[in-house]
């Protein structure tokens, strides 16, 4: 496989992890260790990509390294049958992992393009120079994604980054919210644009939770109730 180039904001259509190794069975400082994990997505010009994914601090878990390899069809494929193999992923999600991936590719969001999706009295939400963005209450938080789950992080302006685990791809939230769209999360919730805003900024600055426990700013109601006029 040759070393490939994945631009940012690349949309993944499968990420799950195919191969684990650990560098020390039994060294471990809390929940940090060194690691090798890799895993498939799909890139933005809707090339299939292995990503191998490597921890390289003992210390600090944000800091790591990836290299991205193109791969073909079939050895995308093998690699789905190791996946089985190795209990990371169920035998049943094979054949829906495979139509996806042969399903025809539709481009992701312009990562490139500066726009504001949403704003009101006290959010602004859009990207900027690359980067989706979260301006409330004149606080401003860059948004980015780590692909596995996907996870994702919120950094204010200090520098100070919250983790979101299996939560949104922000340029999938940006391009739904701009056509007028909701999105879901795993929880089952429904988000409007307003929504995504406020659990954002509950979240930041918490460096990390959960989409469930960050969903609790949202009360009780998975699905937003339209008002009867």
């Amino acid at each position: 496989m040759k070393e490939y180039k994945v631009n940012s904001g690349y949309v993944w259509h499968a990420w799950f992890w195919v191969d684990k190794e650990e560098f020390g069975d039994e060294w471990k400082i809390g929940k940090l260790r060194y690691r090798v994990e890799k895993a498939v997505g799909r890139a933005d010009d809707g090339k299939l990509f292995l990503m191998v994914w490597t921890n390289h601090d003992q210390h600090d878990w944000h800091k790591f390294s990836q290299v991205f390899y193109e791969i073909d069809e079939s050895e995308y494929v093998e690699l789905l049958d190791r996946a089985i193999k190795q209990g990371e992923l169920k035998p049943n999600d094979r054949e829906h992992l495979i139509q996806r991936m042969k399903a025809p590719f539709i481009p992701p969001w312009d990562i490139h393009k500066a726009v504001v999706v949403y704003r009101d009295g006290r959010y602004t939400l859009g990207q900027q120079n690359d980067r989706p963005y979260l301006i409330a209450n004149g606080k401003r938080l860059t948004l980015t994604c780590h692909p596995y789950e996907p996870c994702l992080y919120i950094t204010e302006e200090d520098g100070c980054k919250t983790a979101v685990h299996n939560a949104f791809d922000p340029f999938d939230v940006l391009e739904a919210f701009s056509k007028g769209e909701s999105i879901g999360s795993i929880t089952g919730r429904e988000y409007d644009a307003l929504d995504f805003c406020r659990m954002v900024e509950y979240a930041a600055g918490m460096s990390d939770i959960s989409i469930s426990d960050a969903e609790i700013v949202l009360g009780s109601d998975k699905k937003r109730k339209e008002t009867v006029k």
